[in-house]
């Protein structure tokens, strides 16, 4: 058994996943396997993903949520890393969660995400959503940044993993769940790299509308969603 598994779900990434996969080739930690997700992209993302990835999964799904649940069932790891294909972690990234892992009685870890921008406005934007994340954890409603969370396997399991029919903020519904086995790990001092491909399609406003109200409605899980298919 390896320590981590890094599941990455996929769907016609092949602008972005090559960057997120190299970081992965980079860490400091090197017990790990590294799962790619594909849900049947039509261009070159599953050629790229064989170059890097442990195993290559091609299956059709309905969401994120799905997709990563699939790519889980592959995991042969303790601690399931789910990483979004647009996300590059820092080469120190998987021996600083591996350290709050072993912090007894934690559960999971995530961590903030910065945009991969120098834009002044960009960067504003997602350290409010940071610091709306942080304040979940803190109020045990979740906790976590779907392009970047950790949970142990076992736990993952026990809750039946991520509900496939949420699909915005269904990593706040799993933590949510999760959190009657133990305590979950919001980093403020440590960050990820995301591509603001969504920023720019979408508007600040509008996605930030589209992540809160992804976060009541996940109270309710089970409610109808809808989001661009671009994880």
């Amino acid at each position: 058994m390896v320590k981590f598994s890094v599941v990455v779900p996929a769907y016609n990434e092949e602008k972005y996943i090559q960057r997120t996969l190299e970081a992965l080739t980079k860490q400091t930690f090197s017990d790990f396997e590294v799962i790619v997700k594909d849900g049947r992209s039509q261009d070159e993302t599953v050629a790229i993903a064989k170059r890097f990835a442990d195993r290559v999964v091609s299956a059709k799904d309905r969401s994120a949520a799905d997709a990563r649940n699939q790519g889980a069932r592959h995991a042969k790891g303790e601690i399931l890393a789910f990483i979004d294909a647009d996300t590059s972690i820092p080469p120190e990234a998987l021996e600083r969660f591996n350290k709050v892992m072993s912090i007894e009685g934690i559960i999971g870890v995530s961590c903030r995400k910065i945009p991969q921008s120098k834009r002044i406005l960009d960067r504003f934007f997602y350290e409010f959503i940071n610091f709306s994340t942080y304040i979940t954890c803190m109020f045990r409603q979740g906790g976590a940044h779907g392009n970047c969370m950790l949970i142990r396997r076992s736990v993952f399991e026990q809750v039946g993993g991520f509900d496939p029919k949420v699909i915005v903020a269904e990593e706040q519904e799993l933590i949510r769940r999760a959190l009657s086995f133990g305590r979950y790990r919001f980093l403020l001092d440590f960050y990820v790299l995301e591509n603001p491909r969504r920023l720019r399609r979408w508007g600040r406003l509008r996605l930030y509308l589209v992540w809160f109200k992804g976060m009541l409605t996940s109270f309710w899980a089970g409610r109808k969603q809808r989001y661009d298919r671009v994880r």
